[in-house]
């Protein structure tokens, strides 16, 4: 972790509270916000698709990333679900590591079993394998690298370079490494995810999933959908 990631990491949502002045952020538990009126909304309306809190987490997250905003989830799985509904439907491909997650290879499977999308999980390494897979005109690839369990490493940058190339959307599960060892946005993915669960934690008392975009647009599309199908992190 470099100096100024660890002055992220320690400063991020310190002196933010503006009503009081609280040093350190605040936990707020309120699922519901008032409003004096439908034409002076708040900032926040209803947890499901906000709260003050969960703002600090984002920001720091996305700052450490070096991402335009990130969107806070309940579980890395959710977090992994949220990606595929935002760029995948029926008949699309999503190009997978052959050694994934268990849980990633679970929900992939099963759900192209549905006829959600299209998986094909593909050995990464084998720069022919993965070429003979962008020929397919997938519409997104997913890396995960280090792998989990096996720590298998693969060349993120030359990965995104080729998906690029084929105009294919990027996404990196850095689960194993953590911002402060590798930042996939600067290696040309498009997004980064995370099971904050695991290293970003690593206290085993949190559950929780973030997904960091390069295009605030995405950011906005990812959130949209995060408040519609109810994956964010209430973080009580």
């Amino acid at each position: 972790m470099t100096r100024k990631q660890a002055t992220i990491a320690v400063r991020s949502g310190l002196n933010d509270d503006e009503q009081y002045g609280c040093v350190v952020p605040p936990i707020h538990l309120s699922s519901t916000y008032n409003f004096t009126g439908f034409n002076e909304p708040r900032a926040h309306d209803y947890s499901r698709r906000g709260n003050p809190t969960r703002d600090v987490v984002q920001r720091a997250l996305a700052e450490l990333e070096g991402g335009a905003g990130a969107v806070l989830t309940n579980t890395g799985m959710s977090a992994i679900h949220l990606v595929t509904t935002v760029f995948l439907k029926p008949g699309d491909l999503l190009i997978a590591p052959h050694d994934c997650y268990g849980g990633s290879y679970r929900l992939f499977d099963s759900l192209a079993t549905r006829g959600c999308y299209r998986v094909r999980f593909v050995d990464q390494s084998d720069e022919h394998a993965l070429q003979t897979a962008l020929e397919e005109k997938p519409k997104l690839v997913l890396v995960e690298s280090p792998s989990n369990p096996l720590l298998r490493v693969v060349d993120i940058a030359k990965i995104c370079r080729l998906a690029r190339e084929a105009s294919v959307v990027s996404v990196v599960d850095n689960t194993f490494l953590s911002p402060a060892l590798q930042n996939p946005l600067a290696l040309g993915a498009d997004l980064v995810l995370h099971s904050c669960t695991k290293y970003l934690n690593g206290h085993s008392d949190v559950v929780a999933g973030v997904v960091i975009a390069k295009d605030p647009e995405i950011v906005t599309e990812l959130a949209w959908w995060a408040n519609n199908i109810g994956v964010h992190w209430r973080g009580v």
